[in-house]
């Protein structure tokens, strides 16, 4: 029986798409579409905006982070008009080897299939042990996950990981949970806290709460992604708080994940906090140069990219915040290395990557020292440079005004009309105060060293 001929139109989502792939296939190297690009799929288009699929968080991050700006430039190249992109998790099952943008006869009818839950999280295959890069900054956490996978339930239980966004943290959890499925050959729950909600309210909304308790408390461990999101949800928290208890009883292993320590959690039931505090608590420093550099030779042996060690240095050098973002500006490095033919060079670096790594000679101007220094103790700039006298506003402006010297090599005049001072001499002041205390006041010396890691070039 022939399908109806408006089954067989094709739509204009289906036809941007599709002139979308024959794009990214021809303007990239084989293994960087097939690894980013050929995974996506078209989901809406209207009012200006595409939204594209992508199919789990870390796939869906990762683009956003380093291909949307491209995207938005080369689109309007193939439609005449500009369109906002955003990029979305759609974690319906892709058949292998099916086509990047589905027949139009498929995008008529998926209206009408039923819909589908989700497949059971996964441990991310590119996640393990192997592939992690080990340095002083993280040594202490690999160790742990380490002996927790090998002895799980019994060395550290929960397992507690803590620190900045995208310092690895979410590598280890997949790397425990690889770790545990091949030692017990059974299941293990691996979420973020954002799907453990979504799948205890559907739970609740559908009146299957058996069927979600079993899916979390019957399991060889459970690990839990970004726990801070639990804080404000106090049915989902006091659900997991049982769950927690359960796990905990039976000697089933529990690692979980957060921005801040157990004792920083705001808005979470200090009876649940007390127990993220029960087994190990491990804390995920930024990386130092040296495991920068050795992230970023690992990433380009894994990705096959031919990466000069003076690029590998400029961009360890360049970029210190977190391991994400560094792999990021590999791989965008790296893409338009591929779409301009041209071998990864220091000048494309600087060119690409310009919005990372400031030009030679930079110094940081004055506004920049000031929101550092407003950050680090916790003020706004319009404190900072008022004429407050308290000593909780009055030594970070000191410290400003120090840096603001040292740093960006201002004139004394200079840093005092920034700071709204109209004699040059309570800078000289502010200067000589701060030098004589880091020659003797050990918290002045970390935190000076901080912000001027923080605002180096």
């Amino acid at each position: 029986m022939e399908a109806p001929a408006s089954a067989l139109v094709e739509t204009p989502l289906d036809d941007l798409w599709s002139r979308i792939d024959g794009f990214l296939r021809a303007r990239c190297r084989e293994d960087l579409y097939e690894r980013w690009f050929e995974p996506l799929r078209p989901v809406s288009l209207g009012e200006g905006r595409l939204q594209i699929g992508a199919p789990d968080k870390f796939h869906r991050d990762f683009v956003e982070d380093n291909y949307r700006g491209w995207f938005e430039e080369f689109i309007p190249e193939l439609t005449g008009e500009r369109l906002r992109i955003a990029f979305a998790v759609d974690d319906a099952p892709r058949p292998i080897g099916a086509p990047a943008s589905p027949p139009p006869a498929a995008v008529a009818a998926r209206a009408a299939e039923p819909h589908l839950e989700p497949r059971d999280s996964r441990p991310n295959p590119r996640y393990a042990f192997d592939t992690f890069v080990v340095g002083a900054s993280n040594h202490f956490a690999f160790a742990a996950a380490q002996a927790v996978a090998a002895n799980p339930g019994r060395t550290w239980n929960p397992l507690f990981l803590h620190g900045d966004s995208g310092l690895g943290k979410t590598h280890l959890l997949h790397a425990v949970a690889h770790a545990i499925l091949e030692k017990s050959g059974g299941r293990v729950a691996i979420v973020s806290s954002e799907r453990y909600t979504n799948d205890f309210v559907a739970a609740l909304s559908r009146g299957t709460m058996d069927e979600f308790r079993r899916k979390y408390r019957e399991c060889s461990a459970l690990l839990v992604d970004d726990v801070q999101f639990l804080a404000g949800k106090d049915k989902t928290a006091e659900e997991f708080f049982h769950t927690f208890n359960e796990l905990h009883d039976h000697h089933v292993q529990i690692v979980l994940s957060s921005d801040r320590s157990p004792k920083e959690l705001k808005g979470l039931d200090e009876r649940l906090c007390s127990r993220f505090e029960w087994g190990m608590r491990v804390q995920i420093e930024v990386p130092e140069f040296e495991t920068r550099a050795a992230i970023l030779q690992k990433k380009a042996d894994v990705e096959k990219i031919d990466l000069p060690d003076d690029v590998t240095q400029l961009l360890a050098q360049h970029i210190r915040s977190n391991v994400r973002e560094l792999e990021g500006a590999l791989m965008r490095l790296a893409a338009f290395a591929s779409l301009k033919s041209e071998p990864i060079t220091v000048p494309l670096a600087r060119d690409v990557l310009s919005d990372v790594i400031p030009p030679p000679g930079y110094r940081p101007p004055i506004e920049k020292i000031q929101e550092a220094v407003a950050g680090h103790y916790g003020l706004t700039v319009a404190k900072l440079t008022s004429a407050s006298r308290e000593q909780k506003i009055a030594f970070p402006r000191q410290v400003a005004m120090y840096l603001c010297r040292e740093l960006a090599k201002e004139k004394f005049q200079s840093i005092a009309e920034k700071f709204n001072k109209k004699d040059h001499t309570t800078v000289i002041a502010a200067v000589d105060r701060v030098k004589g205390l880091l020659e003797s006041d050990d918290a002045v010396r970390t935190a000076v060293a901080q912000l001027s890691a923080k605002l180096a070039p």
